[in-house]
C-alpha cells in the first residue's frame, strides 16, 4: 500500500536559503550545504509576488505547467515550549520570512504545542512563537491539542472542563477568527477547527481535530465535510498513525482507526492527513470507500536532539508532474554556519514523492467514480479487479476489493468453515493471496490467490449486491437482466485434482434455483445456484443460470489446461447465453432459449466459492484476476480479453 518513491529531490527543492532568514538569525549565508529547500516555479515568472499577495498569484487553473505551492507543518515543539524556544521561533519565523518566496499559503501545527499544560511559561513561548505568523494576514495556519496540551489526556474532548483547559484560551476560535480569513468555524469543545485556503487556483480545506475526538465532534466534522462535498481535503490529528517496530511502516493507532473508519474513508475530497505523537516518520497510502488515495504521514522529532532540533516538515503540491515531494527540514541548523555545526546538526531528511494526479483525484469527489477504471464501460454493472490496486485499506486487517463499476459492490473476503463448523486455522497466506501475477491481457496488474482447502476451511469474496437490483421481470420483481455479458479471467494450479477441486466456484449468485424461481414466479427447481460459474469435476467451465422463461441446459467448456489464464465469456443477447473460452465458441452452448438472467436482489454473490441449497459450497483453487458484469451483449472488439 506504499507508494513511497524516493527521489534526489526536484528541483523545486536544491538550492539555497534565503540569506534574509539566515541574516535575521545570525547565520552566515556564505556557508551552506546541500539539502536545502528552494522556491518552487509557481508559474508567474517571478517566484515571489509583488509582496501583498501572499505568493497565490500564479494563475487561475490548479493543473497549468509550471504551477506549485508549498505547506508547512510543524510537528510536535513540547521540547521547544519548555527546554528550547528559540528552535520553536526558528521555524515561524522562517514561515514568515519565506512564505511568499516558496509559496506558502498555509501552515499545519500536529499539536503537543507544549510539554506541561499547566505551565504557564510554556504556553507564553508557543504564543510569542506563534504570534509571528499571527501578525500577517497571509501567514495562516491551523493548531490543535495534543495528549501533552490538555489537562486530563485520558477524556475525549467533549468530556473536559473547557473553562479550565489552557489551549482553547490560547488558540481560541475567536481568536483565529480574528488573525485570518481562512478560518471557517470550530466545534463547541473550541478543540476541532477548520480553515479553508487558496493556493493556485483551487481551494483546499484543512479539518484540524483534537487529540480525542468524542462522537459529537465526529458529528460535527461529518457536517463540514458534507458542507463541502467538492473541496479537496488535508487531515491533521495528533495521533493517527504509529510507526511498526521496524521503524519504517505505518500502521493505524485504536484512535486513528475510528477515525478511518468512520470519518475518513467514506469522505473521498480527504486525500491528505497528517499527525504527530510518534516518534520518527513514516506514511501509507491507503484506499478509501471510492478506491481513491489517501496519503497519510506521521513525522515527529521530538524525542531526537533538543526536540527535534528546528525540524519541520514541507509539502510541495507539484502540479505539474503531479505528485506531492515532500521534505524535512530545519532551519534552525540552516543558520548554523555549516563549519560549527555538530554531527547531530541535521539540515535536511526524508525526501520523498508520491505520484498524485491532482485533477483526476480531485474530479467528481464522493460521486462514487472513485478509480477511471478503463474497463468499466456503458453498461458494466459490477466489475471486480482483484489487484492490491483495488484492495481497499481496512484498519482491521480485512481484505475488501473496490468495485470499480463505481456501483458499491465491495467484496469482502469471508471465513469458509471447516468440516467440525470452526474458521479455518492458520494464517490467511495459507488460504489466501493477493499476487502481482496477471495475465496478458485485461486491465489487471495482479490477481488473488484461492487455495482451496475445503476440509480445513478457506475464504471466499462475497457481496450482498446492493446495486444489482437490475430490472423488474414479469412478475414485478426487481432482479431481472434482459442482456448481459459475464467475463471473467481465471487460472487454474498446477496441483489440480478433482478430489479436492470439483465443482468449486469462480463467480455464483448463493440463492438456489428454487428459490430465485419462486421469487420471480417462474416455473423451475433445483439445489444449484442460480447463477454458477464452476469447474466440473472433468476440469471444465460450467455456466449455470436461471432466466425469464426457467432453467435453461448448462453451457460447458472442453476439459481446460493447468497453469493457463483463461478468459470466459457469457454473451446472453435476450433469447439465449452462448459460451466463449479465449474468443472461441464452444461446443455445447446456447442450446435453450434462456431470456436473460434471474437474481434475487440482496442475496450474496460470491468470488471463489460454489452453493448449493443456498449454502457456500466447494472452494475454488486457483487464480482470478477480473470479473465484469455488464447489461449488454457486448461485442467482441469491447472483451477483457481483446484489451491489451
Amino acid at each position: 500500500m506504499n507508494a513511497l518513491r524516493p527521489v534526489g529531490w526536484r528541483a523545486t527543492w536544491l538550492v539555497i536559503l534565503l540569506s534574509l532568514f539566515l541574516t535575521a538569525c545570525g547565520g552566515d549565508s556564505s556557508s551552506h550545504s546541500g539539502g536545502e529547500p528552494t522556491p518552487p516555479d509557481t508559474g508567474n515568472g517571478d517566484n515571489g509576488g509583488d509582496g501583498d499577495g501572499g505568493g497565490d498569484d500564479g494563475g487561475d487553473d490548479g493543473g497549468e505547467t509550471g504551477q506549485s505551492f508549498t505547506v508547512a507543518v510543524i510537528p510536535d515543539t513540547q521540547k521547544y515550549s519548555r527546554y528550547s524556544p528559540e528552535r520553536y521561533i526558528a521555524q515561524t519565523q522562517w514561515i514568515a520570512d519565506n512564505y511568499q518566496e516558496y509559496n506558502i499559503p498555509f501552515t499545519l501545527h500536529l499539536g503537543d504545542v507544549v510539554d506541561l499544560p499547566r505551565e504557564d511559561s510554556e504556553w507564553a513561548a508557543a504564543m510569542e512563537a506563534m504570534q509571528i505568523l499571527d501578525v500577517n494576514p497571509e501567514t495562516p495556519y491551523s493548531i490543535l491539542a495534543g495528549n501533552h496540551d490538555v489537562l486530563n489526556s485520558g477524556q475525549w474532548d467533549a468530556d473536559r472542563d473547557l473553562a479550565a483547559e489552557p489551549f482553547p484560551r490560547y488558540f481560541s476560535a475567536a481568536r483565529q477568527a480574528g488573525n485570518f480569513s481562512t478560518f471557517q468555524g470550530a466545534d463547541d469543545t473550541g478543540f476541532n477547527s477548520y480553515h479553508i485556503f487558496e493556493a493556485e487556483g483551487r481551494e483546499y480545506l484543512v479539518l484540524a481535530l483534537d487529540w480525542r475526538v468524542s462522537d459529537q465532534s465526529l458529528e460535527w466534522a461529518r457536517g463540514v465535510l458534507d458542507a463541502h462535498p467538492d473541496v479537496p481535503t488535508i487531515l491533521t490529528t495528533h495521533q493517527l498513525l504509529n510507526i511498526a517496530g521496524d521503524g519504517e511502516t505505518a500502521i493505524f493507532t485504536e484512535h486513528g482507526a475510528r477515525l478511518w473508519d468512520q470519518l475518513i474513508r467514506s469522505h473521498d475530497q480527504i486525500f491528505l492527513t497528517f499527525n504527530g505523537h510518534h516518534h520518527g516518520e513514516a506514511m501509507m497510502v491507503g484506499k478509501n470507500d471510492y478506491g481513491r488515495d489517501v496519503v497519510m504521514v506521521v513525522v515527529d522529532y521530538q524525542s531526537g536532539f533538543w526536540g527535534g532540533n528546528g525540524m519541520m516538515q514541507l509539502v510541495t503540491f507539484d502540479l505539474t508532474n503531479d505528485e506531492l515531494d515532500f521534505m524535512s527540514y530545519s532551519p534552525w541548523v540552516a543558520a548554523i554556519d555549516e563549519a560549527s555545526r555538530q554531527p547531530q546538526d541535521e539540515l535536511s531528511r526524508w525526501e520523498f514523492s508520491v505520484p498524485m494526479d491532482f485533477e483526476q483525484r480531485f474530479a467528481g469527489l464522493n460521486q462514487g467514480e472513485g478509480i477511471v477504471a478503463p474497463g468499466s464501460i456503458e453498461g458494466t454493472q459490477a466489475y471486480w479487479i482483484l489487484d492490491s490496486a483495488h484492495q481497499l485499506t481496512a484498519t482491521d486487517n480485512s481484505v475488501k476489493f473496490m468495485d470499480a463499476s463505481g456501483n458499491g459492490n465491495t467484496m469482502t473476503l469471508v471465513p469458509y468453515k471447516d468440516a467440525e463448523g470452526n474458521d479455518p486455522q492458520g494464517a490467511l497466506s495459507d488460504f489466501f493471496q493477493v499476487t502481482a501475477e496477471a495475465p496478458a491481457f485485461g486491465y489487471a496488474t495482479g490477481s488473488a490467490r484461492f487455495m482451496g482447502r475445503n476440509e480445513i476451511g478457506g475464504y471466499y469474496l462475497t457481496t450482498d449486491g446492493p446495486s444489482l437490483t437490475f430490472e423488474q421481470s414479469a412478475a414485478g420483481q426487481p432482479g431481472f437482466l434482459p442482456q448481459y455479458t459475464i467475463e471473467a479471467v481465471v487460472r487454474l494450479p498446477g496441483g489440480w485434482t478433482p478430489e479436492n477441486n470439483q465443482w468449486s466456484g469462480i463467480l455464483n449468485h448463493q440463492p438456489g434455483i428454487s428459490q430465485v424461481c419462486n421469487y420471480h414466479s417462474v416455473s423451475c427447481s433445483g439445489s444449484d445456484a442460480s447463477l454458477g460459474l464452476n469447474v466440473s469435476s472433468l476440469k471444465e467451465f460450467q455456466w449455470v443460470s436461471t432466466s425469464q422463461n426457467g432453467k435453461g441446459q448448462d453451457n460447458w467448456s472442453w476439459e481446460v489446461s493447468n497453469e493457463y489464464w483463461y478468459h470466459i465469456a457469457l454473451v446472453n443477447d435476450g433469447e439465449r447465453v452462448q459460451m466463449y473460452v479465449d474468443g472461441s465458441l464452444v461446443m455445447r452452448t446456447g442450446v435453450d432459449e434462456q431470456q436473460g438472467l434471474l437474481v434475487e436482489p440482496g442475496q450474496p454473490w460470491s468470488i471463489g466459492v460454489n452453493s448449493w441449497q443456498g449454502n457456500p459450497s466447494n472452494l475454488f483453487a486457483g487464480d482470478i484476476a477480473e470479473i465484469r458484469i455488464n447489461n449488454r451483449a457486448l461485442g467482441r472488439d469491447e472483451w477483457l480479453y481483446n484489451q491489451r
